[in-house]
Formats: C-alpha cells, sequence, structure tokens
C-alpha cells in the first residue's frame, strides 16, 4: 500500500489472526491435568471426590461406561450414624426424608425370651440412625459430583500425583497390580428383600435373633408415616 513517502509498503497476513486471506484463529487444547484420580465411582469415590473438591484439588472419577452396571433392582439399605450423615450434608449427598428414615427404637430379641431396647429419646438425640435407601444416596451424590466443576468423570483412569482405588469388590485396578488377598468363607448367606406392611413400622427398627444361628432384621424405610421395610436375613 502507498506511503506517505512515496514508498510501496507491503503487508503480510498472519496465519494466526484471522481477516481476509488469513486463517481461522486457533486455540491450542491443553492437556488437562488432575491432582487426584479416583478409581471407583461409588458411594466411597463420589463423596472422596466432593470433599477433595471442597479443598479446590482437580479430581478425575473413574466410572465405569453406562450399561455395564446390573439392570436389577437394588434392594440394599445402609444404617448410618450421626457422624456419616453430618459428613453427607457437607456436600449435599444426604437424601429426603423420604429416603433416609430416622430410626427412634430398637428392638432386639433373642431366643430364650430375651430381649434388649434401644430409645433415642433416653440417650438424648435425634435417632439412634438412619436407614438410607442406597439407589437414594447413589443418586442424590451423582448429581453433587455433576455440579462440581472441579470433578470431571472418565471412562479411563489417568496419570495423577495420587491414585486412590475406591473399586470395592470387583476391583480391576487390584488385578492390574497383583495385589493378593486371603478369602475366609463363612457358612452363611445373607438374603435381603422389602416387604410392604399391613402397619406403619413407627420408625422401630426390630431384630432376632433365632436358637439355629439365624438372623432376622426389619429396617424402617419410607420416611416417618412408612409402611415399607427392608428386610435383611442372615441364614
Amino acid at each position: 500500500m502507498p506511503h506517505k513517502d512515496g514508498r510501496r509498503h507491503t503487508r503480510h497476513a498472519d496465519p494466526g489472526r484471522g481477516g481476509a486471506g488469513g486463517a481461522a484463529p486457533t486455540i491450542r487444547a491443553m492437556a488437562q491435568t488432575f491432582d487426584i484420580c479416583i478409581r471407583g465411582a461409588g458411594i466411597v469415590g463420589r463423596t472422596l471426590a466432593l470433599l477433595l473438591a471442597r479443598e479446590r484439588l482437580r479430581v478425575a472419577l473413574v466410572a465405569p461406561p453406562a450399561g455395564t452396571q446390573p439392570a436389577t433392582d437394588d434392594v440394599r439399605a445402609y444404617a448410618l450414624n450421626a457422624a456419616s450423615r453430618t459428613l453427607l450434608e457437607s456436600v449435599r449427598g444426604w437424601p429426603d426424608a423420604q429416603h433416609a428414615t430416622a430410626v427412634l427404637q430398637m428392638q432386639v430379641q433373642a431366643d430364650q425370651d430375651g430381649m434388649v431396647r434401644f430409645d433415642a429419646a433416653q440417650q438424648g438425640c435425634d435417632a439412634l440412625t438412619w436407614i438410607v435407601d442406597v439407589p437414594a444416596l447413589e443418586a442424590r451424590l451423582q448429581d453433587a459430583v455433576r455440579f462440581q466443576p472441579l470433578v470431571e468423570p472418565l471412562a479411563e483412569p489417568v496419570a495423577a500425583p495420587l491414585t486412590v482405588v475406591c473399586e470395592g469388590r470387583a476391583s480391576r485396578t487390584r488385578d492390574e497390580f497383583g495385589v493378593e488377598f486371603d478369602i475366609t468363607p463363612y457358612a452363611q448367606h445373607a438374603i435381603a428383600t422389602r416387604l410392604t406392611c399391613e402397619r406403619p413400622h413407627g420408625q422401630v427398627a426390630r431384630q432376632w435373633f433365632a436358637p439355629d444361628g439365624s438372623i432376622l432384621a426389619f429396617l424402617p424405610l419410607a420416611g416417618v408415616q412408612g409402611n415399607s421395610v427392608a428386610v435383611v436375613w442372615s441364614v
């Protein structure tokens, strides 16, 4: 283009800039780095990821691909104490009252007419424990992870300064590392199911110890007015 001194100057297009004759601007993708890689996205793995993210750490949370989970209904229920409730509430992972039933009384009956009773009011506490619906707890933690930007769900493990294994019984990482372990068989099996009762449970957990060594437990579900129970029968 002409200059005021009469000379002609040529402007060269910068290929890294936009504009006529130039390439579209590009941004180089930066390799994502993580402070911690958690292998296993169950209740323990997700809770740990949320706690670490609260400390401003970047977390890779490795979960199995969709469709690898069992399709059967999950009838599990956990008895969680006050410390567990406080921890889960701190990461917004505690389920609503319909799925976390406070136990106000426990009745334990043994053979030969023996019986022990526990009462939250006599102990001066809000509840002896809470019976928590496992699928509801997992869903609540999954939602909390989804809204935590410092936790990145991944399908495969990534390199990180620290790796935490929370994969449970069927641990792929344990097999990869060749970790050996012993199995001690017990001559007992547990049957878990759910029952709908004719009357409300009254927030009472009941347990029976039979002379043959079997143990039957009815754990209250579905909130204050609920009439369903989680059944665990050890035979």
